[in-house]
């Protein structure tokens, strides 16, 4: 589940970082003869296109990982690593799933994007606690058997990046974040998603 997930996860961070990268605001004179700021698509994308790329993809993760945690009850859960590593991946894709919604509800209804920042510090928040957890983990058990706990710490250490960049970006609207946030974006899909997605969808890493 995870390598599927991370495939659309990856493919959809790449399109929003470049809808960012490829719109660009220019001053234009508007209807009352006063220059304002107007948003002038350089490619293909455009914000709406790629609002319903992301109902679509946050829906399916969604939408999938609640149906995902119906047949793992919580009595299932326990300290041996499958389970564990089902619900962090759960986990993950919900979170995910709501980030994407967020975003497609910002593009589609010019929504506050304070709001999604904010979620996104209670994302990175998850994202750090997970990182350490997993790196004890990992100390506990050893390098022999506790790979996949590494696996998944270089994994929520990608994305907390990603979030806390979303939380700079939006929140508190740095300068610098409009001009690198796309990057992120783009990276995070590629490094933290895309290709983690094929490793494990092929086999490589043994993680699931």
């Amino acid at each position: 589940m995870l390598g599927i997930a991370l495939l659309v996860v990856g493919i959809v961070l790449v399109h929003n970082g470049i809808l960012f990268i490829s719109n660009c605001k220019v001053q234009v004179i508007g209807e009352d003869g006063k220059d304002t700021e107007k948003i002038v698509p350089l490619v293909i994308h455009s914000p709406k296109t790629i609002a319903y790329f992301n109902v679509i993809v946050g829906t399916l993760l969604v939408v999938g990982n609640l149906i995902m945690l119906a047949f793992h009850a919580p009595d299932q859960l326990s300290e041996d690593l499958p389970n564990y590593v089902v619900f962090q991946n759960i986990a993950a894709g919900l979170v995910f799933g709501i980030t994407y919604l967020f975003i497609a509800g910002n593009l589609l209804l010019k929504l506050d994007g304070r709001s999604f920042g904010i979620f996104c510090l209670g994302a990175s928040v998850f994202a750090f606690i997970m990182v350490i957890y997993n790196f004890v983990r990992l100390g506990d058990i050893g390098m022999t058997y506790g790979y996949s706990f590494l696996i998944l710490a270089l994994l929520w250490l990608t994305w907390l990046v990603l979030w806390f960049a979303g939380v700079l970006q939006f929140t508190f609207k740095l300068k610098l974040m409009e001009k690198i946030f796309p990057y992120i974006s783009i990276s995070v899909g590629v490094i933290g998603a895309f290709v983690p997605a094929l490793l494990l969808l092929t086999g490589v890493w043994g993680l699931l």
